[in-house]
């Protein structure tokens, strides 16, 4: 658990994302969760030392494998985001954001940055809303509560 300690404490967020009916959760830095990152900040394109998730700089539907293994060291489990909903205060405990990658659909509880505008494509849609755990079904609501 210290590990997610420092990540909280370093500003991770936590969000979940949907992936042919498979919910994970992931404590990730904010610009990991922008899924066309090309278009947030085109300078990344000229200033990739670090080789940003892997150089998938806008996860559209061929890379979402690719993307998705960019981020897995950002995987936590059920019990990990139970453990921060237990032991940390609403601000390092909440979760910020949810990717359906099975509906395009991407839900920012982030509003410091319009995350949702940032899309790979047309076909996905974007919405803010406070608390994105609306948007999860019941049994996986159980589970981190």
């Amino acid at each position: 658990m210290e590990n997610i300690d420092k990540r909280l404490k370093e500003n991770h967020l936590i969000g979940c994302i949907k992936y042919k009916n498979d919910f994970q959760f992931y404590l990730m830095p904010v610009a990991w969760w922008i899924l066309d990152y090309e278009s947030y900040s085109p300078s990344i394109l000229k200033e990739d030392e670090f080789n940003f998730r892997n150089g998938i700089y806008n996860v559209i539907d061929d890379r979402v494998e690719d993307y998705l293994n960019s981020i897995n060291i950002d995987k936590i489990t059920y019990s990990d985001v139970k453990y921060i909903n237990q032991n940390f205060s609403d601000e390092y405990s909440r979760i910020v954001f949810f990717i359906d990658f099975d509906d395009k659909k991407y839900i920012n509880g982030f509003f410091d940055i319009d995350v949702e505008e940032y899309l790979p494509d047309t076909a996905w849609v974007g919405k803010s809303d406070w608390d994105p755990i609306n948007y999860f079904p019941e049994n996986l609501k159980n589970l981190i509560v």
